[in-house]
C-alpha cells in the first residue's frame, strides 16, 4: 500500500498551489535553503520536467530534524494519509513536533513544478 504525504499552505485549501498530497514514491529530494528553511522535492503532479517544491520554514537550526520526520512519514506503513503539514489547521507530524522543529514562524510555501 502506497503512502500519501499532505502538505497544505495557509491559504484554504481550496486552490491549485494551497495544499497537496504526495505519493511516497514520488519524493526527489530535501536540501537546506537556509538555517530556517527546507526545499522538500516530489516529481510534478502535473507531469511538467520540473518538481514541485514545498518551502518549509521551521526552527533554526533543524534541518536535520526535518529529514528525520520526513523519513518517518515516507515510511509510515498505517494505509492512512499522512498529514505531515497542514497550516490552515496547525496540523504538523508528531516527528516534527516532538523534534521541535515548529515554532510560530512556521509556514509553508508549494510551488508546483
Amino acid at each position: 500500500m502506497e503512502t500519501y504525504l499532505y502538505f497544505a499552505e495557509n491559504l484554504g485549501a481550496n486552490a491549485a498551489g494551497d495544499c497537496a498530497v504526495y505519493p511516497a514514491s514520488t519524493f526527489t529530494g530535501i536540501d537546506p535553503v537556509s538555517d530556517t528553511t527546507t526545499r522538500i522535492s516530489f516529481k510534478a503532479l502535473a507531469g511538467t520536467a520540473a518538481d514541485d517544491d514545498i518551502l518549509f520554514t521551521h526552527v533554526t537550526g533543524k534541518f536535520k530534524e526535518v529529514c528525520e520526520a520526513l523519513a518517518d512519514a515516507l515510511n509510515d506503513d498505517s494505509g492512512e494519509l499522512v498529514v505531515f503539514a497542514d497550516e490552515d489547521n496547525a496540523i504538523y507530524s508528531k516527528k516534527l513536533r516532538d523534534l521541535g522543529c515548529i515554532d510560530s514562524a512556521t509556514e509553508l510555501n508549494i510551488t508546483l513544478g
